[in-house]
């Protein structure tokens, strides 16, 4: 089975309760499929330029509210890990030091996942 996303990511992910997630999916809201009872969120193909233990940091981020939507479409703050510094992320782009060393970093990964889920909804 392709790597998922729990219900518990993507309720962070929608600002929703857990129950709400899977009533979404349940209505076809969130594409989902369901095995042994437990629904599993496809996480998109394009992850794969990102190492695992990147998809692991932007699926942390994402559970413990480090990644907060702006009023700008697909335009996200990201919160350092010593919550002092901030930074700007798009899908595209991030001004956290490894994005301005031209490095793959974990809060575009988060930011894929989030807009995935959006998209989905």
């Amino acid at each position: 089975m392709p790597a998922t996303l729990t219900t518990a990511e993507i309720a962070a992910a929608h600002h929703i309760s857990i129950r709400t997630a899977q009533r979404w999916a349940q209505q076809g809201k969130i594409y989902a499929v369901k095995v042994s009872g437990r629904w599993h969120f496809p996480i998109p193909a394009h992850l794969n330029d990102y190492k695992p233990t990147q998809v692991e940091k932007a699926r942390e981020a994402i559970e413990q509210h480090a990644i907060l939507p702006t009023k700008r479409p697909g335009i996200y703050t990201a919160v350092s890990s010593d919550g002092a510094t901030t930074y700007l992320v798009a899908a595209e782009m991030c001004t956290c030091p490894a994005a301005k060393h031209n490095r793959r970093c974990y809060h575009r990964a988060a930011v894929t996942l989030l807009e995935a889920t959006r998209q989905a909804a």
